[in-house]
């Protein structure tokens, strides 16, 4: 069976998934190829600002900033996705439309010293989530993701904690009047 997921992929974790690193989480793969696959977990935040992560940081707009978990892999390693700022000279990568990929203190220092810099088009994360070659085909295969595309409305979604039950709730039959979350629909 093809399994179609790649850079600009969801992976939405399946309700009765068992890895604890996953438990209802949104996935936005940021590479992928026969070797293996990048991404960044766009839900689980670790509870802590930039003040508490950056020893010193002549920026202060990452001081209150919110830190995300983006994966059990790499977890001394800063990530960060952006919108609307494609900056060749460092290396962001494209992800979808709308969402670039950095994770050099060149683009970030580059992206952080525009005029605008909104809270709903930037978010850092600590760490990513990694597969070895054929190793997502294997998860996908035996359901524990089901795979989407991703919007930049989704990634820079306003209440991140409630992604993954909004696109639950919109492709399934689960009950729409269920009072869990009063945001948009996601997937519109």
């Amino acid at each position: 069976m093809e399994i179609d997921v790649g850079k600009g992929s969801i992976l939405i974790a399946n309700p009765q998934g068992t890895d604890p690193n996953f438990m209802q989480t949104v996935v936005l793969i940021c590479e992928h190829s026969k070797r293996g696959t990048l991404g960044l977990i766009l839900n689980k935040t670790l509870g802590k600002k930039g003040q508490e992560i950056f020893v010193s940081s002549a920026n202060t707009k990452t001081k209150d900033k919110e830190i995300f978990f983006g994966g059990p892999v790499d977890t001394n390693n800063m990530f960060y996705l952006h919108g609307n700022f494609k900056n060749e000279t460092h290396n962001c990568v494209k992800i979808c439309e709308g969402v670039y990929l950095g994770s050099n203190q060149g683009c970030f220092n580059a992206f952080m010293s525009r005029k605008n810099v909104s809270d709903n088009i930037f978010r850092l994360y600590l760490g990513c989530a990694c597969w070895s070659g054929g190793q997502l085909e294997s998860e996908i295969e035996t359901k524990c993701w089901t795979v989407g595309t991703a919007t930049e409305k989704m990634v820079f979604y306003p209440s991140p904690d409630n992604i993954w039950w909004n696109i639950l709730r919109s492709i399934s039959s689960i009950d729409p009047e269920f009072p869990y979350d009063n945001a948009e629909p996601i997937l519109n």
